[in-house]
């Protein structure tokens, strides 16, 4: 796998209570940062916002991949968040960036995979439903610090 080079820049975090606004200097990003809490109404929302004609694709896709998140990573432990941004810059194939706090021991490299015998897991469903996805990591020596899964939309 690869690490993380040319992920979309910082966002600017509007702070209070999740779910929180990413806003970035860039008018085709857009994103939201979620918390540990397993409540996904506000992650729909926020997708069929951000593409009313194939929102409820977007939502199906992010949920798959925040429900990961929150079920295999930091993120789902208290003070977890899962980032979520969506890159419209190369359209008709907007980019999803759902990033994670890392695997939850620290002994174990887990990154999201498919498993060629499991037709009905999320990450299957995932493959079904989108153009292609890639997993990447940052890296401290150590652990992963976090996972990204960048998703490639199709829209034509």
């Amino acid at each position: 796998m690869r690490s993380i080079h040319n992920y979309p820049r910082a966002p600017i975090v509007h702070f209070g209570r999740y779910p929180r606004a990413l806003l970035f200097s860039e008018p085709a990003r857009h994103g939201i940062l979620l918390g540990p809490t397993r409540e996904y109404r506000p992650l729909s929302s926020w997708c069929r916002n951000m593409l009313p004609v194939q929102g409820t694709r977007l939502a199906r896709i992010a949920r798959i991949l925040v429900s990961n998140a929150h079920q295999h990573s930091r993120s789902g432990l208290p003070g977890g968040t899962v980032r979520v941004i969506l890159d419209q810059t190369l359209l008709p194939l907007p980019r999803l960036y759902v990033t994670d706090q890392g695997p939850r021991k620290a002994t174990s490299p887990d990154y999201p995979q498919l498993n060629p015998g499991a037709s009905t897991s999320g990450l299957a469903v995932l493959n079904h439903l989108a153009l292609s996805w890639t997993p990447s990591w940052t890296w401290d020596g150590h652990r992963i610090q976090q996972t990204t899964v960048e998703v490639v939309l199709d829209l034509s």
